[in-house]
C-alpha cells in the first residue's frame, strides 16, 4: 500500500538528481551544503555491492550522514535487494529504485512499501531497467506499478557505451505503457553536458548526472546548465500540449 502523500512525493521527484558519491568523498557533507547552494533539490546515491555489478560502494550510513535537506533519492544496484530496502528507508531514503534484473525485485517493491507504511512517510518504490532487458520481459514487475522507472542507457556490469537514442526511446515506451500510473520517469548513464539536450527532449522527470557536474572545471555552471536543459525543454513541452 502506498502512502497517501505519495503522490506530492512524486511532483517533487523532478530535476537534476545530483550524484553525490562523484563528489569529493573525503568530504561529502560540504558537497551536500554546496550542492544545496546551487539549488539542487534531489541526491542521487548509487549503491553498489561488488556482485550484481563490479564496483563497491556505500550504504544506509552514507545516505543517513547527507541529511534531510534535500530529497535522497537512492539507486540500488545490488543483487538481493529485498534484504536491504528496509535499512535505507529507515536512513531517510525518499525514493529507492531496485533492478528489475535482480531475482527478488518484486519482493523489494513490496518491502520498501511495508517500510515506508511502518514509518508513515511517502518512499517511491522504484524499478530501474537495464539496456538489453525487455520491456515485455518484466510485464509482471510494471503490474506493481512502480512509483518511478529508471532507464539506464548503459549497463554498469559490461562497460557497454551509452546509447542515449535507444534509452530515451525506452521512456517514451515506458511512458505510453503506464500511462495509468503516471510513475516518475527518469534517466540515467552518459549524462554529460553534450549529451543533456538529446536526453531532456524526451522529457525525463528526473535525470541523473555526477561526474559531469563534479568533476567539471565550474561544477556550479555545469549544473546550472544541466537544470537550465531540462527546465527549458519542460517548459517548451507545455507550450506544445493545447490548452
Amino acid at each position: 500500500m502506498t502512502h497517501p502523500r505519495t503522490d506530492d512525493l512524486k511532483q517533487r521527484a523532478r530535476g537534476i538528481s545530483l550524484g553525490l558519491y562523484a563528489a569529493d568523498l573525503s568530504a561529502l557533507g560540504a558537497a551536500v551544503d554546496t550542492a544545496r547552494s546551487w539549488g539542487c533539490t534531489i541526491l542521487h546515491f548509487d549503491e553498489m555491492d561488488g556482485s550484481f555489478v563490479p564496483a563497491m560502494i556505500g550504504g544506509p550510513a552514507f545516505v543517513k550522514a547527507a541529511g534531510d535537506s534535500l530529497l535522497r533519492d537512492v539507486h540500488l544496484m545490488i543483487a538481493r535487494p529485498s534484504a536491504h530496502v528496509a535499512g535505507y528507508v529507515k536512513a531517510g531514503a525518499d525514493m529507492i529504485t531496485v533492478h528489475a534484473e535482480a531475482p527478488d525485485a518484486a519482493e523489494a517493491i513490496a518491502g520498501i512499501r511495508s517500510a515506508a507504511a511502518a514509518q508513515n512517510r511517502p518512499v517511491l518504490a522504484g524499478l530501474g531497467l537495464m539496456p538489453g532487458t525487455d520491456l515485455d520481459d518484466i510485464a509482471d514487475l510494471l503490474a506493481f506499478e512502480p512509483d518511478m522507472l529508471l532507464v539506464l542507457s548503459l549497463d554498469p556490469r559490461d562497460g557497454t557505451p551509452a546509447d542515449i537514442s535507444a534509452a530515451t526511446a525506452r521512456l517514451g515506451d515506458l511512458r505510453q505503457r503506464c500511462a495509468a500510473s503516471r510513475p516518475v520517469l527518469a534517466f540515467d548513464g552518459g549524462v554529460t553536458l553534450d549529451s543533456i539536450g538529446e536526453i531532456a527532449a524526451a522529457s525525463p522527470d528526473l535525470i541523473v548526472s555526477g561526474s559531469a557536474v563534479f568533476k567539471a572545471d565550474d561544477p556550479k555552471a555545469a549544473f546550472a546548465r544541466m537544470q537550465a536543459a531540462q527546465t527549458e525543454t519542460r517548459t517548451e513541452t507545455k507550450t506544445q500540449i493545447p490548452g
